[in-house]
């Protein structure tokens, strides 16, 4: 894999073509032209869109500059990894087969050189999220994913503009998780390298900042673009950072 890797994830953006939306995206092409300077690989966390689906005769026409965005990156032999979250899951061969991105359905393993890496978007993990689990397999189900996909895309982007709950996140005191919550996550995420032989984890989903070390292992929380911008690097020497573009 082409070093410096460049991670982010929860950028959410929106079915909106308002100036908050478009000083979002401003920022995102900006990232996207130093990755295109430096060259390297980038790596989504999920959830890139805070609504994506690939109906039978269309994907929401307010993406068309991002993904054209993706599209030219990967022209410039950028090669992006996405892995897909409970907001863009419904996603059917599209993104890779006109914007070139590798799509992954399920969490992403990787080793750069002699590090072992672990992305995972990270919805469902924790304890008290048991009906979200239960209805994650339901909404991911052939049955009702066929359903959603006869809707017309138009409808469906009415209907996700009623039931998104991401505008409340744009409040810069929004918290997201507890204490409580934070540790079971570091917890999950501390066990399962321990038993993996993992290297480094980094999660998205919970719009939570911060890289944590354990001895020689990395805990990373990769942040958001609602009100962090947060960028997670892996430089060509091997060294891990975190800012805010």
């Amino acid at each position: 894999m082409q070093l410096p890797v460049y991670f982010i994830s929860d950028n959410h953006f929106m079915l909106e073509t308002n100036s908050s939306e478009k000083k979002r995206r401003e920022k995102l092409f900006n990232l996207f032209e130093n990755i295109s300077k430096t060259g390297g690989t980038l790596i989504i966390g999920g959830d890139f869109f805070d609504f994506w689906l690939q109906s039978f005769i269309g994907v929401p026409k307010y993406y068309n500059d991002l993904l054209e965005a993706l599209k030219n990156l990967s022209k410039q032999n950028i090669v992006i990894h996405y892995v897909l979250g409970n907001h863009d899951y419904w996603d059917f061969g599209i993104l890779n087969k006109k914007y070139k991105c590798i799509i992954h359905k399920g969490d992403l393993s990787l080793k750069i050189d002699d590090i072992s890496i672990f992305i995972t978007h990270g919805d469902g993990l924790l304890k008290n999220d048991k009906m979200y689990r239960f209805m994650k397999k339901i909404i991911r189900s052939k049955v009702f994913v066929l359903m959603v996909r006869l809707i017309p895309i138009s409808i469906m982007t009415m209907i996700a503009r009623k039931i998104t709950d991401t505008k409340k996140k744009f409040d810069k005191n929004y918290i997201g998780i507890n204490k409580q919550q934070k540790e079971e996550l570091e917890n999950f995420a501390f066990e399962k390298m321990n038993n993996d032989n993992l290297d480094v984890l980094l999660m998205g989903h919970y719009h939570q900042t911060g890289i944590i070390d354990d001895d020689d292992k990395k805990f990373i929380h990769l942040g958001d673009w609602i009100n962090q911008f947060t960028v997670t690097i892996l430089d060509e020497s091997k060294n891990w950072s975190q800012k805010r573009w």
